[in-house]
């Protein structure tokens, strides 16, 4: 098989992330936590182990401060373990190195919650040498350096994921770093194409260790990330529900939550459940302006040529606490764009338990 091709400017920002990444002291227990993770979870994500791993175990693993590697997975935990006897038949056949990739994926996509960033993260912890970790941010790194591999429209998620973990492998022998350490570095690229969209992502695995603590938690807290997760983890009980469900696809149950395009993120991407409608929804923490209309036109203009079919279209909302004069002027002139308010409660609910932390 030939191996892809990449540009020397896209290798090029990858070796300046990977030494900016490597000259930073505070990240080295990052990368030096790869050695404790695999000998802690690979032996159990093997053919042989992981048709009776116990819940406690696989839920352990979905969190930052077992994994050391993957923030954001332990939101889809109580989904993912909701019918273990169903999850341990996928998770076997996820790992059966006896099939090609391509054609083992399926049971896993059909279990509730299990979007590709956790299905290759335990790919990868399985086999470190084999598979990279497609999520978000990856996704997000492939597509601003040009590297995404051409992928028929319509395929399923293995045959995806069998693509860009191509890339993958390919990138980790010519940066001559392994694919743990790839997967760090798409972290410390900078998005200077994107530097006017107003988005919080989950903090990354360098931010949550090196952060002090009343910094991480006032990230944690950022009203409009905690926003995105509320919206898309009780998307059932809002109003917008009754016409409109989050973008889903083979592989990627929540592919509308931050969707990755090469002109931005954006926050939610929604098809309409009876007409051929889709909605671009862009979040904003405070008080939004008229610079957000332009923002979600861009995303907008992308669906349309990209995403959509023939005889689909598509619209835009702003959500905001208040939106200013010279956004609701912009907004009397762009039907296609409607904007919402919204109200914060604030809650607290229990934790996860000493054990799910602890226990291996």
């Amino acid at each position: 098989m030939t191996k892809p091709a990449f540009s020397d400017y896209a290798i090029g920002r990858l070796r300046a992330a990977k030494a900016a990444m490597l000259e930073d002291r505070e990240v080295s227990e990052i990368l030096e936590a790869k050695d404790s993770v695999l000998a802690r979870y690979s032996p159990t994500f093997q053919p042989n182990q992981i048709s009776h791993i116990e819940e406690d175990v696989l839920r352990s693993f979905l969190y930052f401060e077992n994994n050391r590697h993957w923030t954001g997975l332990n939101r889809q935990v109580n989904r993912i373990c909701g019918d273990m006897a169903t999850t341990r038949v996928a998770l076997t056949h996820l790992v059966d190195e006896s099939r090609p990739i391509a054609d083992r994926l399926q049971p896993v996509t059909d279990i509730r919650g299990m979007g590709k960033g956790i299905i290759t993260a335990i790919l990868h912890v399985a086999y470190p040498d084999r598979y990279g970790v497609w999520n978000n941010t990856s996704h997000a790194g492939l597509m601003e350096l040009g590297l995404m591999p051409d992928i028929p429209r319509g395929a399923q998620f293995g045959t995806r994921f069998a693509a860009v973990n191509e890339v993958f492998v390919a990138l980790s022998q010519v940066l001559d770093i392994d694919l743990w350490t790839l997967d760090a570095a798409w972290w410390f690229l900078k998005d200077d194409d994107n530097t006017d969209d107003d988005y919080d992502d989950e903090p990354s695995p360098v931010q949550a260790h090196t952060a002090k603590p009343n910094v991480v938690r006032a990230k944690r807290f950022s009203l409009e990330r905690h926003l995105h997760d509320y919206m898309s983890d009780n998307w059932d009980t809002l109003d917008l529900a009754q016409d409109w469900e989050i973008y889903a696809r083979d592989g990627e149950p929540d592919a509308g939550y931050e969707f990755v395009t090469p002109v931005g993120r954006i926050d939610l991407l929604a098809k309409h459940k009876r007409e051929r409608r889709w909605l671009v929804i862009e979040l904003k923490r405070e008080k939004s302006s008229d610079a957000v209309v332009g923002q979600v036109l861009r995303y907008i203009g992308w669906v349309q040529r990209h995403l959509i079919d023939s005889g689909e279209t598509v619209e835009g909302l702003v959500v905001a606490t208040e939106g200013d004069p010279q956004l609701h002027y912009a907004l009397d002139v762009v039907p296609k764009v409607s904007f919402k308010s919204y109200e914060v409660e604030f809650r607290l609910k229990d934790g996860p338990t000493f054990e799910e932390y602890q226990k291996p």
